[in-house]
């Protein structure tokens, strides 16, 4: 894959850090959900903690970017509960472009399965997450405490 393409995957990863750091700063909700919440993004389910709340400014809805000649169409929403727990999702299609595990492995660091999904750890600090490709498309979990990660990921 060449350096372009991997270039928007990075700034992917960035928009994604940038959203969760955002909802981190601004969120003041104490969440008042009584049991976990199934959401979808993109068609792919993720599980939602009890307690967690959506920042609803901060969703991405199918917002459409280009960089380097290369069209992508990310999806996310992001999730808070008090001041210092964060949660974001997202998803991103690049236009003539299958994403695969070596585009995962490239954003993440250290290989990680969570419920049975092989993927990435990475670290924005103070954050943390999982990268992984699915269907053709690269799907990155932010959080503010890694052990969030079994909560949220559905096989």
């Amino acid at each position: 894959m060449n350096r372009k393409i991997l270039a928007i995957f990075a700034l992917l990863i960035v928009a994604a850090s940038v959203g969760a750091v955002s909802a981190f700063s601004l969120s003041d909700l104490t969440g008042s959900g009584a049991s976990d919440e199934k959401v979808t993004i993109d068609g792919f389910d993720f599980n939602i903690p009890a307690g967690f709340e959506e920042e609803v400014p901060l969703a991405i809805n199918g917002d459409v970017n280009e960089s380097q000649g290369i069209q992508y169409t990310t999806w996310g929403k992001t999730f808070s509960k008090g001041s210092n727990e964060v949660i974001s999702i997202g998803v991103a299609t690049y236009d003539g472009v299958e994403v695969e595990d070596y585009v995962a492995e490239y954003v993440g660091g250290d290989k990680l399965s969570v419920n049975g999904v092989d993927g990435y750890e990475y670290n924005v600090s103070p954050f943390e997450g999982f990268v992984y490709a699915k269907e053709g498309k690269l799907v990155i979990i932010t959080v503010s405490d890694a052990s969030l990660l079994e909560d949220i990921v559905i096989a």
